[in-house]
């Protein structure tokens, strides 16, 4: 009897389950919207879930089946999501009528430190606030003096390499590019962010990586805490969970706060981020408080490392692929060092290179390294076609999803898209692109704060890459970068091993 109890039990809990994991799915049914058939708890997600595809495979198969519908739902997860496939209802929603969708969704509610102060999950006022105090922190002139700092890393980098160059008998040697660049990645934001010097080739166990590596929630236990505080916030909560570990968190409190004292005491200046801030905070009328600075430069962990990181890998992957396009921008690279006359890399002569700009511009439409963005409802909204017909009436509280990977594949806005051809983005041709069908580093007031630190990170490191070293394949090198990839960033599992060939 009591067998019979226990499996009668389990079957009601099983079917409770069952029945929350699909409370959501009737939704579009009701407000009469084109959806998928969604299954239980993953949604229209378990390809990349279930790590068979990456994110952004995923979203632009899905794109593909149902871009003939202006909108359609999407469940990411238990989530449902109305997804934009039309770019003049993405202009509308996300710049003309931003005052209705002005927010992020909050993917997690934790109370924990810093989590809420950064930029990205701010809303309102707040946000508009920040967002106005950081604006002059990321301008060219800004820029132009903490490129001195990447410099140093870059510098730091290929002298790695040439130690690797140099074994006897060999021309050239294998690299797993990933790897190098997460340690440059690493570098740069310890530099720029967080006024550390650290190297992480010749010190690859330093704190500062070691740290910064475990707080990376695109993998590992972060991304297993991550999924279940967006799926069971109420329990993630309960059992008093957090996503970052607190004695890390404070870490990374102490450095910035320690920094911002010393320097203020000592009337110390330099052209990193937390200088950035201090200035900003002075100039600004809120009053931010510490930990508000600090969330700040936290943001470069889960924006720049991973992200920047993963653009090198894939532009020189591509590089590998179309040796013609290598060649070419080997030309410019070497055109350019000769015109510096023996003076350092400036941020200026990179902006500069135009040749370089159409493939990292072509690298960003390819392997879109946001497969989407998002806003959400804060007022009743009825959107309407451009003749005026009703479309959808948007409830406060809806989800929004902008399909950007859908979007930079679509052989409507972008010929052949899986050929690598920098073309389209050249003086002649930039005038063909649809607007608002190339979003790489999102849309409207609430894009990317940071994509000049980004750019003028990887064209550096492109720029000294390509002056020393040729790029071919290894043996290791992965035959199929879409199909191999998984999960949020398109990283294969085996590496990116490639080949470098000494120039000299």
């Amino acid at each position: 009897m009591a067998v019979l109890e226990i499996g009668l039990a389990l079957l009601a809990i099983g079917f409770l389950i069952y029945k929350w994991s699909t409370a959501t799915f009737k939704t579009f049914e009701e407000r009469k919207l084109y959806f998928e058939k969604p299954y239980p708890f993953v949604g229209n997600m378990g390809a990349s879930f279930f790590q068979k595809a990456c994110f952004q495979k995923q979203l632009s198969e899905f794109y593909d089946r149902t871009r003939q519908h202006k909108l359609v739902g999407f469940f990411n997860l238990r989530t449902p999501m109305i997804t934009l496939n039309d770019p003049e209802l993405i202009k509308k929603i996300c710049v003309k009528d931003f005052d209705h969708f002005p927010n992020h969704q909050l993917f997690i509610t934790s109370n924990e430190r810093l989590l809420n102060d950064m930029l990205s999950v701010m809303r309102d006022q707040r946000w508009k606030h920040m967002r106005n105090t950081l604006t002059p922190v990321f301008t060219a002139a800004k820029m132009r003096n903490m490129f001195t700092l990447m410099n140093e890393s870059f510098a730091e980098c290929l002298q790695h390499l040439d130690t690797s160059a140099t074994l006897p008998g060999k021309k050239g040697f294998e690299v797993d590019m990933k790897v190098l660049c997460n340690k440059l990645s690493n570098d740069i934001i310890a530099t720029t962010a967080f006024g550390l010097k650290v190297n992480s080739y010749e010190n690859p166990n330093n704190e500062f990586y070691d740290i910064g590596q475990s707080l990376v929630f695109s993998r590992g236990m972060q991304f297993f805490k991550f999924m279940l505080a967006s799926m069971v916030p109420k329990i993630f909560n309960f059992f008093r969970l957090t996503i970052f570990e607190a004695g890390k968190v404070e870490y990374f409190v102490r450095l910035v706060v320690d920094a911002i004292r010393y320097r203020e005491k000592h009337n110390i200046s330099r052209p990193d981020m937390i200088q950035l801030l201090m200035e900003a905070k002075k100039e600004s009328e809120d009053n931010w408080t510490d930990d508000e600075i600090v969330a700040q430069c936290f943001i470069f962990f889960f924006a720049a490392f991973e992200n920047n990181s993963n653009l090198i890998c894939t532009t020189t992957y591509e590089l590998l692929h179309n040796p013609e396009v290598q060649e070419r921008l080997y030309e410019e690279v070497k055109e350019t060092q000769e015109a510096l006359k023996g003076g350092s890399l400036t941020y200026d002569t990179v902006q500069k290179m135009t040749y370089m700009d159409m493939v990292i511009s072509e690298s960003l439409r390819k392997w879109s390294l946001a497969a989407a963005t998002d806003r959400l409802c804060s007022k009743d909204y009825t959107l309407t076609d451009e003749d005026g017909t009703k479309l959808f009436d948007f409830k406060v509280g809806d989800r929004v999803n902008i399909p950007i990977s859908g979007l930079h594949l679509d052989d409507q806005y972008f010929p052949e898209p899986r050929k690598f051809d920098p073309e389209r983005f050249s003086e002649e041709r930039k005038g063909e692109l649809v607007p608002y069908t190339y979003l790489p580093f999102g849309v409207g007031p609430r894009n990317c704060i940071g994509n000049r630190y980004a750019l003028m990170q990887v064209k550096g490191m492109l720029f000294n890459l390509l002056l020393n070293y040729k790029i071919e394949a290894s043996p290791r090198t992965t035959k199929d970068l879409w199909g191999s990839a998984r999960g949020f960033n398109f990283t294969p599992r085996t590496g990116f091993w490639m080949h470098l060939v000494p120039r000299k």
